[in-house]
């Protein structure tokens, strides 16, 4: 029987907008509507909000020698990021490394490069989805100017050592470390010494869609992707969103300042769910470590469809999801399980369970419940 209210669990999709940061967003947008780079005091009343928003950005995150770049989201920093860094830095070489579990908007923008002549080297995960830190120093060359690695895996919450891959780039002045945040700012601690590039979502932080940074040292070189006004330090002309901007700057403290607190209760959601599953070892297979990274949990179907579970679940009002929303339309299989065990019957049934601070234990009960149900009435 369907639940008599909807149970959102696909924050790794997008996480709900937080009431207090669509506040912020409307009054900005009713205060500081002229555009931030006029020259009369309305436009720079507003330059004055952004350029404070993009301060307590580095101030919440600790990072003094850095540059904040307002952008559409993850895919758009990710994209300026690459082909940036690639594109400004071809004439100290052209080898670029990355992990085969890296979000599409990292591994299809590399490919893209390859494609335009670059070589690319794309490593292999551990089983628990993490690439092994020596991969990296072994894959490196003397051409080698990038590498990007992601700090949580946006299927199965595998949190790469990303600290101890930034201390082997380091000593290769020439090579940029270039980190996709997106899961990881405001859940769990990822240390963000030795990271030249970053990418954060607002609304993978309870913040608005539309809404994104990256993040640079200051020494890095980019190309631009955009060419107009030289907005963003001349990194992305356009008008900028001001309301985005102060308002994702909102939703990345809120996000820090609970951090603890939210982790422990999503920590007792992700216990319950994990009891369960390894409760029935004859119907799942659990893809998750969850030791460090509470939040997802994605797990495989052994003997069902995970398409028509999720259908079923969403059938009773509980959203889940199979593979990520950002998979192309035309795959049927998770890369990332694929590359973790190399069992393609378990990549083409994963389901992903993912966490906000709004859930209930009630709700992930409710979860098991319909589990159980669906299958049973499957196999019937």
């Amino acid at each position: 029987m369907p639940t008599d209210k909807i149970i959102y669990l696909d924050n790794a999709a997008t996480s709900k907008v937080d009431q207090e940061v669509l506040d912020s967003f409307n009054q900005i947008s009713l205060k500081y509507y002229a555009n931030p780079s006029s020259i009369h005091h309305l436009g720079q009343e507003a330059n004055r909000l952004l350029e404070k928003s993009r301060e307590q950005i580095l101030k919440l995150l600790s990072l003094s020698h850095h540059d904040v770049i307002f952008t559409s989201g993850a895919t758009e920093a990710n994209n300026l990021a690459l082909k940036g860094y690639a594109y400004a830095n071809r004439n100290r070489g052209n080898h670029l490394i990355t992990t085969a579990t890296e979000h599409p908007s990292v591994l299809n923008t590399l490919k893209k490069l390859e494609e335009e002549g670059f070589n690319l080297t794309i490593l292999p995960v551990n089983e628990k989805g993490q690439i092994e830190v020596n991969s990296i120093s072994s894959a490196i060359r003397d051409d080698t100017i990038l590498i990007s690695v992601m700090a949580v895996n946006n299927e199965t919450g595998a949190i790469n050592p990303i600290k101890e891959i930034g201390e082997i780039i380091k000593k290769y002045p020439k090579i940029a470390f270039h980190v996709d945040m997106v899961q990881t700012i405001g859940k769990v601690d990822v240390p963000l010494e030795n990271v030249d590039m970053l990418s954060i979502a607002g609304h993978k932080i309870h913040g608005l869609l539309g809404s994104g940074v990256l993040i640079k040292e200051k020494k890095i070189i980019l190309k631009p992707l955009l060419n107009g006004g030289g907005q963003e330090n001349n990194l992305r002309s356009g008008t900028n969103t001001l309301a985005l901007s102060a308002s994702f700057a909102k939703a990345l403290r809120i996000a820090i300042e609970h951090q603890k607190e939210n982790y422990k209760h999503v920590k007792s959601l992700a216990d319950y769910l994990l009891n369960y599953l390894k409760d029935n070892p004859d119907k799942y297979v659990i893809n998750s470590s969850c030791k460090d990274n509470p939040y997802i949990v994605n797990f495989s179907l052994k003997k069902h469809k995970a398409s028509v579970v999720v259908e079923a679940l969403s059938n009773r009002n509980i959203m889940v999801s199979s593979l990520s929303a950002c998979h192309s339309k035309g795959e049927d299989y998770s890369y990332v399980v694929y590359a973790m065990n190399k069992d393609m019957c378990l990549a083409h049934n994963t389901i992903r369970v993912s966490f906000s601070y709004e859930n209930t234990l009630e709700e992930v009960e409710t979860l098991t419940k319909e589990l159980t149900s669906i299958i049973k009435e499957i196999k019937q």
